[in-house]
């Protein structure tokens, strides 16, 4: 409950007490609208924003001891870091959503491939990849929204 340019009376102050609610009180208009505006903004769920990082195609698919099946890519757009979110696109449609494993780079395990290099790269829980599948690396960004 907010009040404005009031003070409440001893019965008042004891029914709030009693029931548990806050009464703040304001001054000036402008200390008002802005309490309110931040406790309503606290309300508003985070605003989700998708960044593709880079994207690769699937050039050859190899066995491996180590990780199973392997993907042979080539980054054709920005860069590819391990352990990052991922999406499997064939024919234009999702395949796959998950997270890379392993990347590799000559037979080494390497954290990034940059656009023009060719290497490797093992999936979490998915080895249903095919050649000619392209590979779009993404970031989830989560914003607080606020009410202007």
């Amino acid at each position: 409950m907010i009040g404005f340019n009031i003070k409440p009376n001893k019965e008042a102050k004891d029914l709030a007490t009693k029931l548990s609610v806050n009464v703040l009180y304001f001054n000036i208009i402008y200390e008002a609208i802005e309490h309110i505006t931040k406790a309503l903004s606290g309300l508003l769920a985070p605003e989700i924003n998708e960044q593709v990082l880079g994207q690769c195609e699937i050039l050859q698919v190899f066995k491996s001891s180590k990780a199973g099946k392997v993907a042979g890519i080539k980054v054709t757009e920005g860069s590819i870091v391990n352990n990052s979110d991922v999406r499997i696109i064939r024919d234009g449609s999702v395949v796959y959503t998950g997270k890379i494993v392993s990347l590799y780079r000559e037979k080494n395990e390497v954290k990034e491939i940059k656009a023009g290099i060719e290497g490797g790269v093992a999936f979490k829980d998915f080895l249903d990849f095919k050649e000619k599948d392209i590979i779009e690396v993404f970031s989830v960004v989560q914003s607080a929204r606020t009410i202007n």
